[in-house]
C-alpha cells in the first residue's frame, strides 16, 4: 500500500527525530527524507513544535496498545510488570517503533519542546498509571511482595528500564565503552522480578 503525503512526512519526521534529535530535524531534512515540497510539512502540521508532539503521542500511544496486549497475557500482578516492561525492551529493540524519539526528544521533559505539552503528559501519565496499577494488583493478589511502595517501586521500574534502552541505543556514544550481549535485556528483567517477588524462605519457627 503506497502511503500518502502525510503519513510519510510523520514517519519521516518520527525516524530522525530519533537519529538526529529535535534541534537538528528541519523541515528541509524532512521533506528531503520523504521526497516532498517544504510547504507540504506546514500545510499537514503547521509547526515543527506540532508536528512534534503528534509523533511523540503517536509513539506513545502504539506502545501503550502493545503493553495492554502483552498484560492480557500476564497471570498476576508480578507477571504483568515484567511482561509490561518486557514490552518496552521489545519496542526498544525495533526501529519502527520510534522508540529512539522518546529516549533523544523525552516526552517526561515538559520543556522539551516550546509549546503545550500537556497532550504529551497526558499519555505519559497513561503509561505511569497502568504500571502503579500492576504494581498494586500484584501486591493485592501477593505475587509482588507485600511492603513493596507502589509509586517507588514504578519509578525504580521506569528508570531501570528506560536506563537500560538508553545505555544499549545510545551506546555508541557513551564514554565507558559498554558492550551489551542479548542476554542483556533477560537479565534486566531477572533483576526486577527478584526486586518486586516476596522473599520464598520458609519462615522461621518461633
Amino acid at each position: 500500500m503506497v502511503k500518502g503525503n502525510k503519513e510519510r512526512i510523520l514517519d519521516t519526521a518520527k525516524r530522525l527525530f530519533g537519529e538526529l534529535g529535535y534541534a537538528e530535524t528541519t523541515y528541509k531534512r524532512i521533506a528531503q527524507e520523504a521526497g516532498i515540497a517544504d510547504g507540504l510539512i506546514a500545510h499537514h502540521y503547521g509547526s515543527k513544535e506540532n508536528l512534534f508532539q503528534l509523533v511523540e503521542i503517536s509513539i506513545l500511544k502504539d506502545l501503550l496498545g502493545k503493553i495492554d496486549e502483552s498484560l492480557y497475557y500476564a497471570s498476576d500482578g508480578l507477571s504483568s510488570v515484567v511482561n509490561f516492561a518486557k514490552c518496552i525492551l521489545k519496542a526498544s529493540a525495533t526501529p519502527e517503533s520510534g522508540f529512539l524519539t522518546l529516549l533523544r526528544c523525552s516526552p517526561f521533559l515538559a520543556n522539551t519542546v516550546d509549546a503545550d505539552n500537556s497532550e504529551i503528559l497526558a499519555v505519559c501519565s497513561q503509561v505511569v498509571q497502568k504500571m502503579l496499577g500492576c504494581i498494586e494488583a500484584g501486591i493485592k493478589d501477593g505475587s509482588i511482595r507485600a511492603d513493596v511502595d507502589a509509586t517507588l517501586a514504578a519509578s525504580v521500574i521506569f528508570s531501570t528500564v528506560f536506563g537500560s534502552t538508553r545505555a544499549r541505543l545510545l551506546a555508541g556514544e557513551n564514554i565507558l565503552g559498554l558492550s551489551f550481549s542479548d542476554d542483556f535485556y533477560p537479565e534486566i528483567l531477572s533483576i526486577l522480578t527478584k526486586y518486586l517477588e516476596p522473599d520464598q524462605a520458609a519462615p522461621v519457627a518461633g
